[in-house]
């Protein structure tokens, strides 16, 4: 009777390893979104913004019952992202290059790029974003109407053996249709959806 009272005690200290969950570690934004992608082999990347405003990454390997974290790291600084972003990931199945789509504060549809090889010099190995990346989507300037729409979404498919990213939001020229910038090779075009109508 001794012992079961004693292991008792200790649960409900929280001192019984591995039994006492403990609490994240975090400081989350109360109204961020989540952005996850997963790699064929099971690893993951989970995109989150902290309370500062900055957007992080978090790594595990292997699949979510027997995984490891290995990464949490800043990807963002937060005098770039819009409080309270809508976020969009995705990334090849391998999970050696990923994009993150996030808006500025000034409601600018942006992007950072992690590439695992280096493919020329203006694509280097890395992350890479902001003003200065010629290639993300930040550089054409598309504005997404502001506040109230958070509607961003995107996807990344192979399509002529060349991949293509196509990436969904709300115009601000725009705001009664939804919008899509698509990516194959180094150009982005920009066109309406009319049959998509947002009232």
């Amino acid at each position: 009777m001794f012992k079961v009272l004693l292991v008792f005690s200790l649960i409900a200290r929280g001192v019984y390893a591995g039994l006492a969950p403990q609490p994240l570690a975090y400081n989350v934004a109360p109204l961020a979104d989540i952005a996850g992608i997963q790699g064929s082999n099971a690893d993951s990347r989970m995109f989150y913004q902290r309370a500062d405003g900055s957007i992080w990454q978090t790594c595990v390997s292997g699949h979510w019952t027997n995984g490891r974290t290995t990464c949490d790291n800043r990807i963002v600084p937060a005098n770039e992202v819009l409080y309270g972003t809508p976020l969009a990931a995705v990334a090849t199945p391998n999970l050696t290059e990923w994009h993150l789509f996030f808006l500025s504060p000034t409601y600018t549809l942006s992007e950072y790029i992690y590439q695992q090889t280096s493919i020329s010099t203006t694509n280097p190995s890395g992350v890479r974003g902001g003003t200065s990346c010629t290639d993300c989507i930040t550089s054409e300037q598309f504005v997404v109407v502001g506040p109230r729409s958070r509607a961003l979404s995107a996807l990344y498919q192979v399509q002529n053996d060349e991949p293509k990213l196509r990436v969904w939001f709300v115009s601000a020229g725009q705001p009664n249709t939804v919008m899509e910038a698509g990516k194959q090779g180094n150009q982005w075009t920009n066109v309406s959806l009319p049959d998509l109508r947002v009232n």
